[in-house]
């Protein structure tokens, strides 16, 4: 029988693991202008508690946290704003899942599960933690399998998101230069008092008229 996580840890210890975690994220997540703060990483810590109580799984250490900072820090989806809520919501997604994989006897490795949420959560969730949870194990099965496969080519979705943007300006601006040829070409074709002139020297031509013998401006021959 599984029994919940022992929060008779002392306190002192748990605040200063969490310190720790604390340190290493922000450091993680510096240069995508993200951060944590001590009350933040505290709440971390309190809901992977409920997570695992309301999952009835034990776990020695100092959690996921880390490995969740680390995996979803550059999604497109993630601002100073919802950051923390983001994380902590994940994490008890994560705890979820992991149970599910367990009890359906088919362990999933922390790595895959995590590669494979922040795979679903910046494609089919759209960045929502909310239909992040309402993705089947199975599924994230499969993904964590596209990805040791090498599916993903390690390419994070801000990249591909960063790719089609370049893409899309690309098309915009061949799109651009294709109207300005047609523009220069306009401009370059003849206009009305040129056809006009055109038409006059034929119409000129041909009112000289052909001699018997079908030559421009009379025969020269006698």
């Amino acid at each position: 029988m599984r029994m919940g996580f022992d929060l008779t840890i002392p306190p002192q210890l748990q605040r200063a693991a969490a310190r720790e975690d604390l340190a290493v994220c922000n450091e993680a997540t510096a240069k995508h202008g993200l951060r944590l703060t001590e009350p933040q990483m505290m709440e971390l810590v309190e809901r992977r508690g409920e997570a695992l109580r309301a999952t009835g799984r034990v776990e020695f250490g100092r959690g996921v946290v880390r490995e969740l900072v680390r995996g979803f820090c550059d999604s497109p989806y993630l601002s100073q704003e919802n950051y923390a809520e983001v994380i902590a919501d994940v994490q008890d997604v994560f705890y979820r899942r992991k149970e599910d994989a367990e009890g359906a006897g088919e362990p999933m490795a922390d790595d895959d599960l995590v590669e494979a949420l922040r795979y679903t959560f910046d494609g089919e969730a759209a960045g929502s933690a909310e239909l992040l949870a309402d993705v089947p194990v199975a599924t994230l099965r499969a993904y964590a399998a596209h990805g040791r496969a090498g599916a993903y080519d390690e390419k994070t979705q801000s990249e591909e998101f960063e790719e089609e943007a370049a893409y899309d300006g690309a098309e915009e601006r061949v799109r651009d230069e294709f109207s300005r040829v047609l523009d220069d070409e306009r401009w370059e074709r003849p206009g009305n008092e040129y056809a006009d002139g055109f038409y006059d020297g034929y119409h000129e031509l041909y009112r000289v008229g052909f001699d018997s013998n079908s030559r421009i401006g009379g025969s020269s021959l006698g």
